[in-house]
């Protein structure tokens, strides 16, 4: 009997103590100061982080290989003497790292998780890898080979991670694209919050979603036909970008460090690396009598005339030429992450290609139509516009056509420029007369930096002799680009 009340009295105390630890725990608990970082609060970084790193400088450099912008006075960049410039490290550390960490904790069994994710969580790991599918198909197009499967694994002890071919890189992100868009839930219980690009709209992230996808499956089309054509068809644009008011944007902060990313190299940081239009793009604007000539750049103070800089040629003055307008170009002015237009572009191109029904020519018109109302151009200049001789559809010339009227669209988002340029081959360009002598002309992808060949020497010494025969070049060609 004692042994027994002995037991009783034991078991009461233990489960006296598990109460008291539960109590205290909860006495304890600040839900005002959460032991992690709130993932709305990671959200709002990553976004900030991402979209100006990527439509920074790197966008810049685009926007002067495709000859939208040239440099003022300080013109090595836009004569592609670059040397050891613009790393991906950065955007592992920070934007994607806060991705990452952002699903991690949505899927985790947090017992506080009610204070640690705000927001649905499925919607969350959603957008989340969204984001992560839009970096990542920016980086290995500006690269190539790039860490991927094992990066961001720092928790396992990952931190030299091999580098995976492009081609591995492009299937991951249409299935992780095509898993998110399953994963959303258009009217959620908990509204998505620290959103700064749809404001938690997630009817917009699936069309943002949808509209990526179709990127990339058409970044295929000159290297595996078979594949494009497969991952195209008539119903995927059904949930996509369709006209111009579908956008994906960034609003920047009206702070000196989070201003639009033209506008804080041009304005704040100031000096030689200041862009202006170049006079590749604003005489061929002239010749087919653009009316968006008005939205993307002012006429030159001194002419009153819209004048484009040399492609490499240091200016005499500023006043000389025309300026950046600040629809693209001012403290206000939103990255473009994606537009209907350029939905509409890719929707033209896979009728031509027979990927999905429909007339070519109907779609190159809407989407000229859509990139002309985004930029404020009424109907009647939109018609007269079409029918310009030089802008109309020809079959038989079709790359040309679209490669030149994206290429046009895209201004200002240098990344994607470049990458269609180097797809269609459309314009043709010419690098400036003091370009740096290199073997192919204007760089078709980003080399390595210094700094992964000091830290990750083995696997990225491996990807280049991989897929650029042992040289890490500017010159060399990306997977796709054939």
């Amino acid at each position: 009997m004692k042994l027994l009340n002995y037991k009783h009295w034991s078991l009461m105390l233990v489960i006296s103590i598990m109460a008291s630890c539960s109590q205290f725990e909860e006495m304890n608990y600040d839900p005002n100061k959460p032991t992690v970082v709130p993932t709305s609060g990671l959200l709002k970084q990553a976004q900030a982080n991402l979209v100006y790193n990527m439509n920074g400088e790197l966008a810049q450099l685009g926007s002067q290989y495709v000859q939208h912008f040239t440099q003022l006075e300080y013109v090595e960049k836009s004569n592609y003497d670059e040397t050891g410039i613009s790393s991906f490290t950065g955007m592992y550390r920070s934007g994607l790292f806060d991705l990452t960490e952002i699903v991690r904790l949505n899927e985790s069994d947090f017992s506080k998780g009610d204070v640690l994710k705000y927001g649905d969580n499925n919607n969350q790991i959603a957008v989340a890898n969204i984001l992560k599918a839009w970096v990542f198909h920016n980086m290995t197009d500006i690269w190539g080979e790039i860490p991927y499967s094992e990066a961001l694994r720092g928790r396992e002890d990952i931190i030299t991670p091999k580098y995976d071919t492009q081609e591995q890189i492009y299937d991951d992100l249409i299935t992780q694209l095509e898993n998110a868009i399953d994963l959303i839930t258009i009217s959620p219980e908990v509204p998505l919050q620290g959103d700064l690009i749809f404001n938690g709209n997630m009817t917009k992230w699936k069309a943002f979603a949808a509209s990526l996808r179709l990127r990339i499956a058409m970044r295929l089309s000159e290297v595996d036909d078979t594949k494009a054509n497969a991952l195209i068809n008539d119903a995927d644009f059904a949930n996509a970008f369709s006209t111009s008011s579908d956008y994906a944007h960034f609003t920047h902060f009206l702070t000196q460090d989070e201003s639009n990313p033209i506008y804080y190299d041009n304005i704040i940081r100031g000096g030689g690396d200041y862009h202006v239009p170049s006079n590749t793009m604003l005489d061929y604007m002239i010749l087919l009598n653009d009316p968006r000539i008005s939205t993307y750049v002012n006429v030159a103070v001194n002419t009153g005339t819209y004048v484009g800089l040399e492609v490499g040629i240091p200016a005499n003055s500023e006043d000389d030429i025309s300026l950046i307008n600040d629809n693209y170009g001012g403290q206000e002015a939103p990255s473009i992450l994606m537009t209907g237009a350029e939905v509409l572009f890719i929707k033209a191109e896979a009728a031509q290609r027979g990927y999905i029904g429909g007339d070519a020519a109907t779609f190159y018109n809407d989407a000229i139509t859509a990139s002309m109302e985004y930029n404020g151009v009424d109907a009647a200049d939109i018609a007269t516009y079409l029918a310009e001789p030089e802008v109309a559809y020809d079959v038989a010339n079709w790359q040309e056509k679209i490669g030149a009227q994206k290429w046009l669209a895209l201004y200002a988002q240098g990344v994607q420029a470049w990458a269609e340029w180097r797809r269609l081959d459309y314009p043709v360009l010419t690098p400036g007369v003091n370009a740096i002598a290199i073997s192919s002309g204007i760089p078709r992808r980003r080399a390595y930096t210094s700094d992964e060949y000091s830290t990750n020497s083995v696997n990225v010494t491996e990807a280049v002799e991989r897929s650029l025969g042992g040289k890490d070049l500017f010159t060399g060609s990306v997977w796709w680009d054939k």
